[in-house]
């Protein structure tokens, strides 16, 4: 009973609490000279004290200059300055208990803010009938 009591206490101690927080910035879309992106697809995250034990995990791994992660994308996307460190992120990952598949880099467009529209009318006419005109 004693050791059951205690496997419970590290298991609440080592799993991320699941209490929803609020999303981490956006990725930018742009990546400085000399470092790679990769974005991953998670599953198996239960809410935003998940995606925050994620962004933590990676962020101390050695050669990663930074990482995003959010519950409602379930999507990953990290920034190298080493590409020899994605092996150690992707680990990262898959030791907190979650599934990673590679996906598409997300890319975060720029809003225009348009200050004027030009409409140029046309003018229609209908269709002659087809049909003979009977007599």
């Amino acid at each position: 009973m004693r050791y059951r009591a205690l496997a419970v206490v590290a298991l609440l101690v080592a799993v991320p609490a699941c209490s929803q927080s609020a999303p981490t910035a956006a990725s930018t879309g742009a990546t400085a000279p000399g470092t790679v992106r990769a974005a991953y697809a998670i599953t198996g995250m239960h809410c935003g004290g998940c995606a925050d034990a994620i962004v933590a995990e990676v962020g101390e791994v050695k050669g990663v200059k930074g990482v995003q992660c959010t519950f409602e994308s379930k999507c990953a996307v990290i920034e190298f300055t080493d590409p020899a460190a994605k092996a150690d992120a992707e680990h990262a990952i898959t030791k907190l208990g979650y599934k990673i598949a590679p996906c598409a880099v997300p890319v975060t467009l720029v809003p225009v803010e348009v200050t004027s529209v030009n409409v140029t009318p046309v003018t229609v006419t209908p269709a002659q009938s087809a049909a003979p005109e009977s007599k």
